[in-house]
């Protein structure tokens, strides 16, 4: 690989963490490619694809011949219908960017991620607007209620599972079922994982009313 794309490749752990797995693999695969095509991608995949395997499925689309994500932002908004506040568990700038201007006057939270430090986090927030806030697994159940949607990342969603960010199992459950408007999955990969999903956890695909 070249010498940008090996610079690139040194920083791939800190894009994700900042901008989130897909949101950084897109940006990875369009800036390699930049630098020297399919090739490039194809060494991308080959160098990190079996550490980071939404990096890999990424690099697979770009090979594929698509150039950006797909970001079903009406359909999340229709799955929303009737929400007036908002949690969103999992990190994906370039998906976040795309769907809270599009809100209105909703309540919106990001669950804070245990693995992301405050500093880390605090610049996370600050690139979307004040009025997004973070809300952590110790009080996020007080903004239960009938109009309130739960709304997660998803990675690779299948007929009977999808992936999910850890965060998930540490804030469902029955009782949370129970207490919530909506649950919606938003499947911001959309291809199945070639390599064993590190970094994310299986769930069923029932836990939620609705995958986008």
């Amino acid at each position: 690989m070249s010498k940008l794309s090996s610079a690139l490749v040194q920083s791939f752990a800190v894009a994700a963490t900042e901008l989130g797995f897909c949101s950084a693999a897109w940006l990875f695969a369009e800036q390699v490619a930049a630098d020297g095509g399919d090739a490039q991608v194809r060494a991308l995949r080959d160098t990190l694809g079996r550490t980071y395997p939404v990096l890999d499925a990424v690099c697979a689309s770009w090979l594929d011949g698509e150039r950006q994500p797909v970001v079903e932002t009406a359909a999340v908004l229709h799955a929303l219908l009737g929400a007036r506040t908002l949690v969103v568990v999992g990190f994906e700038s370039r998906f976040l960017d795309a769907l809270l201007p599009q809100l209105g006057d909703r309540e919106v939270h990001l669950l804070s991620s245990g693995h992301v430090d405050d500093l880390t986090w605090g610049r996370m927030l600050a690139n979307f607007d004040p009025a997004v806030r973070s809300i952590d697994l110790v009080s996020f159940q007080r903004l239960a209620g009938s109009q309130t949607a739960l709304l997660c990342m998803v990675y690779g969603a299948t007929e009977h599972a999808v992936h999910v960010p850890p965060a998930w199992l540490r804030l469902f459950g029955d009782d949370v079922r129970a207490q919530f408007r909506s649950f919606v999955g938003w499947d911001v990969l959309r291809r199945s994982m070639y390599v064993y999903p590190r970094w994310l956890v299986e769930v069923p695909r029932h836990d939620f009313a609705r995958i986008v």
